[in-house]
């Protein structure tokens, strides 16, 4: 199949191109141009550069897979949130009005969003025709998601894929927890222990965007989560089982491992369940408005996903941070 992928140098994409190439598929990537020549006035220089150097390429493509957008993880400032909007719904718009131009448009066009889109915090399972919520994170994923549509291509299927926190040895959320684990042993909440996080491992979200290319997931709007969300203790409590190999020098790794599981002999020695937890409002005197993402608390449902057939490789938290554990290159 010819494929062509935006954001193919992300966290998502590179795992994704590689298992793609590994099938042989014949792979392409979309390049966003970094100056646009549009003599428009009053347009911004974000805007300016979201149009597709290479758009050509997308000519009789079976499937596009679009994951390009600015990082969420990075500060938030007045300047980067235009930026995580606009590198979603302008690069979005420029690929749907390229693909219109063409003769032969691509066949299926699949676009990344996130559970971002539902309301937060929401204890009742939220499936894909749930209500939007409100906020910023809402707001991008209801504009990118639109985008979509901004020209009607009756010739190309579309479909969403709503992504979860992605678990992966690169991703910020085992890296922080690695810095936390083998600094004092233990993996500690932020807000709320109990806030639900809707997860997925990395290998599993490739395979659901794999499964809508190869077309034995059929065209739609999907949840990409595990099918049993964690609390932020659970998640914890696995990654104290199941911590990251550091990759770092063999003395330092010693000491700091030997550390570690030192103080984890004394907890389960004495019985220690308690685990710390930090403040909300500490956190956000460092992260700002970005805390959200680390007090989120979503219950979302990938009913969806399983009514099409598809098997989590990694359907619990344990066996994701158990398969993370022994793959560090994962």
């Amino acid at each position: 199949m010819k494929i062509i992928v935006t954001g193919g140098s992300g966290l998502i994409g590179t795992c994704l191109l590689e298992q793609l190439r590994t099938k042989g598929h014949d792979v392409s990537l979309l390049i966003r141009s970094k100056y646009n020549t549009t003599k428009q006035k009053n347009v911004s220089v974000v805007e300016k550069k979201h149009f597709w150097e290479n758009h050509h390429e997308l000519s009789n493509a079976d499937v596009v897979v679009h994951l390009a957008g600015a990082k969420i993880s990075d500060r938030w400032t007045k300047k980067h949130k235009q930026e995580i909007l606009q590198s979603r719904t302008k690069s979005t718009e420029a690929l749907v009005l390229a693909c219109k131009a063409l003769e032969h448009p691509p066949k299926h066009i699949i676009s990344m969003s996130g559970i971002g889109y539902y309301s937060d915090p929401c204890c009742s399972p939220q499936i894909e025709t749930s209500l939007n919520g409100s906020g910023f994170l809402a707001e991008v994923c209801l504009a990118w998601e639109n985008a979509l549509h901004i020209a009607h291509l009756p010739s190309s299927k579309i479909s969403i894929v709503r992504t979860g926190l992605v678990l992966s040895n690169q991703s910020k959320i085992i890296n922080a927890s690695a810095s936390q684990f083998y600094l004092s042993g233990m993996i500690g909440s932020v807000g709320n222990k109990n806030a639900l996080w809707s997860w997925i491992h990395i290998n599993d979200l490739c395979a659901i965007f794999g499964g809508l290319i190869e077309n034995t997931i059929p065209p739609g709007i999907y949840n990409a989560v595990a099918p049993t969300p964690c609390s932020q203790a659970q998640f914890g409590l696995a990654y104290e089982r199941f911590p990251k190999k550091l990759n770092t020098s063999f003395i330092h790794y010693w000491i700091l491992n030997a550390m570690s599981l030192l103080v984890q002999k004394i907890i389960h020695a004495i019985g220690m369940k308690w685990r710390p937890t930090l403040p909300g409002w500490l956190l956000r005197c460092f992260w700002g408005e970005k805390t959200l993402i680390a007090l989120t608390n979503q219950n979302i449902s990938a009913k969806k996903l399983l009514d099409t057939g598809f098997c989590f490789q990694y359907d619990t938290i344990e066996k994701s941070l158990d398969h993370l554990s022994k793959n560090p290159k994962t």
